[in-house]
């Protein structure tokens, strides 16, 4: 099947379970690709793809249209440069606000299950790179956009209704 040049491209990064990408795809009918499958070539065990490798490669495939999902909320701090440059867009999967509570793979694919129509609708329709949180908020899912680029010097994340 080919892709739409206006369609998204998700990328499901490596901190998260590439079980996940399989789970949301059938519910969803999106597809997600994982690491494995963009580098199948590769051992990851020994040698995986780190972010200064993922986050080019997600430009260079679809611009502003590739979303790299990730729980990696040290990429937030640590790469937004990188992330502008290559113009890619992001959805952040937040841990339940106790930091100390399990953020399970069941719970993570439920997470994007409950934001992925609505982050497609986003990332497709824009003409620049999307920044979204998706996060719990009572065990109910939200969806928050950060509004301006990385980084921002005042976080102004807006909710976003869900579908």
């Amino acid at each position: 099947m080919r892709r739409s040049l206006s369609e998204p491209f998700f990328l499901l990064d490596q901190n998260l379970s590439y079980r996940i990408a399989l789970q949301v795809s059938r519910a969803t009918g999106y597809p997600i690709t994982t690491v494995r499958n963009e580098w199948p070539d590769r051992n990851l065990s020994v040698n995986p793809p780190d972010d200064w490798e993922i986050i080019p490669h997600l430009g260079a495939k679809a611009g502003h249209r590739s979303v790299w999902i990730t729980s990696d909320w040290d990429a937030f701090d640590d790469y937004p440069q990188l992330i502008n440059r290559h113009r890619i867009s992001v959805v952040w999967l937040r841990r339940p606000q106790n930091r100390n509570a399990p953020f399970r793979r069941p719970q993570q694919a439920r997470l994007l299950v409950a934001v992925m129509e609505t982050a497609h609708r986003l990332v497709a329709e824009s003409t620049a790179p999307v920044y979204l949180r998706a996060s719990f908020d009572d065990e109910l899912p939200i969806l928050e956009r950060l509004q301006g680029a990385l980084p921002g010097t005042d976080e102004d994340w807006r909710r976003i209704p869900l579908d």
